[in-house]
């Protein structure tokens, strides 16, 4: 049994579609891996590496970026933490 092209994408689409419902993933992280599922199987062996490659490149970028989001509202909430705690300290006072 020899599966259709458009078999695999609906296939490979509902499995994206589960993986981010049931993960942290963000809607980029998510067009990303659309992407490469279009990719794959398209190509001859050298396209798809660099294919696979790119996608690579893509998804760590996005994890630079959750990384440089998390260390600037990491330091937000340490500060808003930090007021709210002094902000009752002279309540009480």
């Amino acid at each position: 049994m020899q599966l259709e092209s458009s078999d695999f994408d609906q296939l490979w689409v509902a499995c994206v579609n589960d993986y981010i419902e049931q993960s942290s993933l963000s809607a980029s992280e998510q067009e990303i891996l659309l992407q490469f599922g279009r990719t794959l199987g398209q190509h001859d062996f050298t396209q798809q590496q660099k294919h696979i490659q790119l996608t690579i490149k893509h998804l760590e970028r996005e994890l630079e970026d959750a990384r440089d989001d998390q260390e600037r509202y990491g330091k937000m909430a340490r500060n808003l933490g930090f007021l709210m705690g002094l902000f009752i300290v002279l309540l009480l006072i």
